[in-house]
């Protein structure tokens, strides 16, 4: 049997020193095809929930339907969610100055935790802390006296101050920073801290200024805070080759990618389109020639279900709603291939990675490290988790595997665009999963096996992790817990899947960027509390990094 398996996995190689043949070419110019037009800049980026993502599902849909798919979403081939983008400032928010106008979002906005708030109306210095008038507090009296503390958290201090206010009778509170050296603050739409009892907003440097420079002199105000909820719709397009199997296999690739950055996901300083040729318009052409390949294929075993997932690169929103919601029995899937990033293959290491080796013993048998007449060479990461897709399917006990060509200087970078692509590359990448898909047509439903777990990826900079997987798609407060890695601080804490973390140690946890700002603060071999909320009851562990 092994030797079967080796076979089939050979139909590729050494196609690196051959000229392609005619098929390869259709290809190799159906990779281009897709690619050049997904990551065209009339798509924008092709952010989940806008008019680019829609283009590009108009495309997807097309290209299902010509190489002959079934429509297998909730309404043809399109599966909708709802992308929750928490809070924004509405413009009719007011902070008005001796008659001046400052611009809401511009030079002040609300705190994230703040109620909204009817108009207020004051004459009053900001020096003075007088009952019924707003009250002003600088930030420089709690970051001067705590900037050398490694656990001083500025959040947590200032919404002490605001309790402390609101107990004696100030009607609101406006933060300014006159520490030059500092950040400023920014709006957070998507904190989801507990309400303050009073409203608070950020007054920047700039503004401060220009309109509020004196302290002690006295000034007319008009303020109103005011925010709305914000959300966005985003579509899975999903196509079917009903071969009337009682088991399917899965074939998916994410096609979202950042747009212009909007969502604080670039690693560019500019505000431009992001194409996103490699990431991930490359694993999505993929898809579409295996759909081909595959729909004209004698591999009529098994049923093919081919999902281009949205809403990836905002923490895998579009396949988590997938397994959550599926088009058909989750129990009669065999197993899932992903593909993301597969078009950078390296001319001279000829590399690629698999991943989600470990997460069925059969693997071993397929996945041929060590052939010298594999048509790349093979790097395999066992783990069934990480920054893509295939963690969704993981989670629900399916075997994974995912494919990857690897990182470079474009990634999340404008400059990531169609000509960069390693067109010859991507091809045997393409034959390889379709010899994948071969090399299992005959064999039974493959055996599940868990595997470690990797944490998917942040801008926050830490050094300890409790081993926790976060749900990003969580709209409540708190970080929810998606899976928790076997062996690691939040295992042997007591954690468990579905426990929602609220505080680590002394910061309190409102959104998973809120928690990755409280690991920061810690340091291996450092030991505290977690609270969290396990259905009614809420719990506080000992945890040890």
């Amino acid at each position: 049997m092994k030797k079967i398996f080796f076979a089939l996995l050979l139909t590729p190689s050494l196609l690196f020193a051959q000229k392609l043949k005619k098929a390869d070419k259709q290809v190799v110019d159906g990779l281009k095809t897709h690619i050049y037009f997904l990551s065209d800049d009339k798509l924008e980026g092709r952010r989940a929930g806008t008019p680019g993502e829609a283009l590009a599902v108009q495309y997807i849909i097309a290209e299902f339907t010509k190489a002959g798919l079934a429509p297998k979403g909730e309404k043809g081939f399109t599966q909708s969610f709802t992308i929750d983008d928490g809070r924004v400032v509405k413009n009719s928010s007011v902070f008005q100055v001796d008659g001046k106008d400052m611009k809401p979002g511009i030079d002040f906005f609300p705190m994230g935790y703040s109620p909204d708030s009817k108009l207020i109306e004051s004459a009053s210095a900001v020096s003075v802390a007088e009952k019924g008038s707003p009250w002003f507090i600088n930030l420089a009296e709690g970051i001067i006296p705590n900037k050398e503390n490694p656990h001083f958290d500025l959040q947590n201090w200032i919404q002490l101050q605001v309790r402390n206010a609101s107990d004696k009778g100030a009607s609101t509170v406006i933060l300014y920073n006159t520490v030059d050296s500092t950040e400023e603050l920014k709006f957070e739409g998507k904190d989801k801290s507990e309400r303050s009892p009073i409203p608070v907003a950020y007054v920047t440097r700039q503004a401060w200024h220009k309109y509020l420079a004196d302290p002690e002199a006295t000034y007319d105000f008009k303020i109103r805070l005011e925010t709305e909820a914000k959300s966005r719709t985003a579509n899975n397009v999903v196509g079917y080759i009903d071969n009337g199997s009682a088991q399917t296999i899965v074939i998916g690739a994410h096609f979202d990618h950042l747009g212009y950055g909007e969502d604080n996901n670039s690693r560019a300083v500019e505000k431009a389109i992001h194409n996103g040729a490699d990431d991930n318009a490359s694993g999505t052409a993929a898809m579409l020639e295996l759909a081909k390949m595959l729909k004209k294929s004698k591999l009529k075993k098994h049923n093919y279900l081919f999902i281009a997932f949205s809403a990836e690169e905002l923490g895998l929103y579009g396949s988590k709603y997938f397994v959550e919601h599926p088009t058909i029995e989750l129990r009669s899937v065999n197993y899932m291939i992903n593909m993301d990033m597969v078009g950078r293959m390296n001319d001279s290491s000829k590399a690629v990675t698999v991943g989600g080796f470990g997460t069925s013993p059969t693997w071993s048998n397929i996945i041929r490290t060590n052939a010298k007449t594999n048509p790349f060479a093979i790097k395999i990461d066992s783990s069934g988790t990480g920054p893509s897709d295939h963690t969704s399917f993981y989670r629900k006990d399916i075997p994974v595997l995912f494919f990857f060509t690897g990182l470079h200087t474009d990634y999340h970078k404008p400059s990531d665009d169609a000509p960069k692509i390693n067109y010859t590359g991507e091809l045997y990448v393409v034959k390889y999963v379709f010899n994948v898909v071969t090399a299992t047509s005959d064999l039974p439903k493959l055996a599940f096996t868990k595997t470690r777990e990797q944490q998917v990826g942040t801008s926050t900079r830490f050094t300890v992790s409790m081993g926790i997987m976060p749900d990003y798609t969580y709209s409540g407060a708190g970080v929810r817990v998606d899976g928790v890695s076997e062996g690691r601080a939040a295992q042997k804490a007591g954690l468990k899947a579905g426990d929602v973390v609220t505080q680590l140690g002394e910061h309190k946890v409102s959104s998973v960027e809120g928690y990755m700002q409280a690991l920061s603060k810690f340091k291996k071999g450092d030991a505290t509390k977690v609270k969290v909320k396990r259905g009614n009851d809420e719990l506080e562990f000992d945890i040890s990094f």
